[in-house]
């Protein structure tokens, strides 16, 4: 029987079923069992974290939803900083120099380069502001703002901590919400008792996730980086988040219990494929691992039946206005897998940053 707190999980035109407040995984305020869960690859839940500082954002939250609306209205990103609010926040730190495709992502929507300015000089440059789509489905209108530097095909062969805090700042100076998590004393404290040091928050994006969007079943392991801080400031997100080592045994289980009811997702020959996949759990690691999941992604990301195991078996979570999700992703080996959905008729907005130490 469904409540009135129950929110409809779907994405990209598939009906993946309910999820309820009560459904998400379990939160807790003891620091022992949350470091635990961070060694283990599990996610943390921390409810209405961001709550009290709400307030002191509260138009700049506004001020983003309004420049996501315009540039999904086609309004180009670079002119809308340019106009003098913008550049009030930009200058004389930032200096905008002009929008640049990179030709090889067909979901870009436009990348806006930056210098870094001291004292009226050249102090860094090519600091970008890439704007993108997050599907191809034509009724998603999921975007995101994501601030970086250098060559986005060989960011790991880049190591410039100067310009990867500056390209941290440029994201602050265009959301000024992103203090919201920069500087919750309650939040860094946590993160240094995890880390064993101070954190910095890089590689930031500012995620809008809109009506029948979200993001399919990824993890977000980088050289360098030891997790992900999400931040849901407006909306609500439902998600599937799991280490790989339990994300591998409930696509085994599942397939081996063999229920009848899976011909519904899948025909005879995709049924077959993944049962071969599921027999050798090296050959389904690489398969998870691989660029091309073929029907494994399938069962990921299209399957109601999967989605409903997983949200059963206690890798759901509600996300709601003021909550923290922190996801770790220490390796391959050990990370935190996870998939989103939108869960509103309108858009929302979130932060989503790399945790480093500078270590």
């Amino acid at each position: 029987e469904l409540h009135s707190d129950a929110a409809l999980l779907r994405r990209r035109g598939i009906r993946h079923g309910w999820v309820r407040a009560r459904d998400s995984v379990s939160s807790t305020d003891d620091e022992g069992v949350m470091l635990l869960h961070w060694h283990q690859a599990k996610p943390i839940h921390l409810p209405s974290q961001l709550l009290p500082s709400v307030p002191d954002h509260a138009e700049h939250i506004r001020d983003a939803l309004g420049i996501m609306q315009r540039v999904r209205g086609g309004e180009s990103c670079l002119d809308i900083l340019d106009e003098p609010r913008y550049q009030q926040r930009l200058q004389p730190d930032f200096e905008m120099l002009a929008a640049v495709h990179s030709g090889h992502d067909p979901q870009e929507i436009e990348k806006i380069t930056f210098d870094a300015v001291k004292s009226g000089e050249l102090f860094a440059e090519d600091l970008w502001m890439k704007v993108s789509r997050l599907s191809f489905y034509e009724e998603d209108a999921s975007i995101r703002f994501r601030f970086s530097y250098g060559l986005e095909m060989f960011k790991a062969q880049e190591d410039d901590p100067l310009r990867e805090r500056l390209a941290a700042e440029l994201a602050q100076r265009v959301f000024p919400e992103c203090a919201m998590v920069t500087e919750n004393a309650e939040l860094n404290a946590l993160l240094r008792c995890m880390l064993g040091m101070q954190p910095l928050f890089v590689e930031r994006i500012i995620y809008s996730n809109a009506p029948n969007g979200g993001a399919q079943f990824h993890q977000d392991v980088e050289q360098g980086h030891l997790g992900v801080v999400y931040a849901q400031l407006h909306g609500r997100t439902g998600w599937l988040a799991l280490p790989r080592n339990e994300l591998i045994d409930e696509i085994r289980t599942f397939l081996a219990e063999g229920s009848s009811l899976l011909s519904a997702d899948f025909d005879e020959d995709q049924l077959e494929s993944l049962q071969y996949l599921a027999r050798d759990e090296q050959r389904l690691v690489e398969a998870l691992e691989s660029e091309d999941q073929g029907v494994l992604e399938q069962l990921l990301n299209h399957s109601p039946l999967f989605t409903r195991r997983l949200v059963e078996h206690g890798w759901g979570i509600l996300l709601q206005a003021g909550d923290v999700l922190l996801l770790p992703q220490q390796a391959t080996d050990l990370c935190c897998w996870h998939a989103v959905f939108c869960l509103d008729e309108e858009p929302g907005h979130a932060l989503s940053f790399a945790l480093a130490t500078g270590a």
